[in-house]
């Protein structure tokens, strides 16, 4: 078999494999493309915060509209039939989409923690353009990070069978342990303590909002009553997007420290889940919106009718000219 072949596969195997990834593209090119839609047409929803939702929506849909369809085909056809240039491509996607989700995620949950904890410091740490300057430090460290690392010969990319996909790869063994520790500690161990920490935090400061506006009106001599019911309503729905987030990438680490450090004892599926999980991530996110978020809801619901509105339209103008 060729490193460019898939192991065989059933047909079973096929029908259900490139089902659930094609199903998953479409609702994730459909639902970031909402979030976005959603955020440019509202200016009620162009908050720092959302800033960083957009900035998520961005990262799934780079993953949606680059990695997604090309493991899609692979997995229909069984091999990698796309050139090393489609391969350098996809593989620097997979590690920067895989790398930007949890660092943004972290700055997401620090956000709130400063907004609904440390209410009065808010605006000095996350002003329009700091948070701005936030993010845009951190994609380009991640950006620079995977470049010059690709640039230098300290990893490549090819394709990877068990994975589906183009991903990384080290000619030393040296480098793939300090790579693999390194974006563990940073992208997994530090998105997990703030995350904990943060939401903790937050969701204490929410229950104390919550008994003190039952006993009375709110007070706004305890900073305690400066909390909005929609900075609650938030926080509950980034709340929802952390755990989502630790479901999907939990299990993906398990899985993928298992493969590049135990690859003899490593059954094909824990490899594929470690793909259908980075997709997963890709996917979730805009369903919690619209099922947590009444005002992403709102607009989601406004979107989607005006484009069934565009599509009746023509229909009808058509059917009466006939007539």
């Amino acid at each position: 078999m060729s490193n460019l072949e898939l192991p065989f596969r059933s047909l079973a195997a096929v029908i259900t494999g490139t089902s659930v990834l094609l199903i998953m593209n479409i609702v994730s090119v459909i639902g970031n493309i909402l979030v976005c839609l959603a955020v440019y047409r509202n200016p009620n929803l162009r908050s720092t915060t959302n800033l960083y939702i957009i900035a998520l929506a961005v990262s799934d849909l780079i993953c949606a509209t680059v990695e997604m369809p090309l493991t899609s085909a692979v997995f229909i056809i069984g091999k990698w039939d796309f050139g090393d240039a489609l391969c350098q491509i996809q593989g620097f996607v997979d590690l920067f989409a895989s790398y930007v989700t949890p660092a943004t995620m972290t700055l997401t949950a620090f956000n709130r923690y400063m907004r609904i904890v440390k209410t009065n410091h808010y605006n000095r740490v996350f002003s329009s353009l700091r948070s701005k300057i936030w993010l845009s430090c951190v994609w380009l460290f991640l950006f620079l990070y995977l470049l010059v690392g690709r640039l230098t010969g300290w990893n490549k990319f090819q394709f990877i069978p068990g994975y589906a996909v183009c991903s990384i790869a080290f000619v030393k063994n040296e480098n793939r342990i300090i790579h693999y520790f390194l974006m563990f500690g940073i992208l997994f161990v530090l998105p997990l303590s703030v995350g904990c920490f943060s939401y903790c935090k937050v969701f204490t400061k929410i229950k104390q909002h919550q008994q003190n506006v039952a006993s009375s009106l709110q007070n706004a001599s305890n900073g305690i009553g400066r909390i909005s019911a929609k900075e609650i309503n938030i926080s509950r729905a980034l709340g929802y997007v952390a755990a989502g987030f630790l479901f999907c990438w939990i299990p993906h680490w398990v899985f993928a420290f298992w493969k590049r450090f135990s690859p003899d004892t490593s059954p094909r599926i824990t490899e594929l889940l470690v793909t259908i999980l980075l997709f997963m991530s890709a996917t979730i996110n805009p369903v919690i919106y619209a099922t947590t978020n009444p005002h992403f809801r709102k607009e989601f619901v406004k979107l989607l009718c005006w484009c069934n509105k565009k599509v009746i339209q023509p229909t009808e103008g058509r059917s009466s000219g006939e007539q």
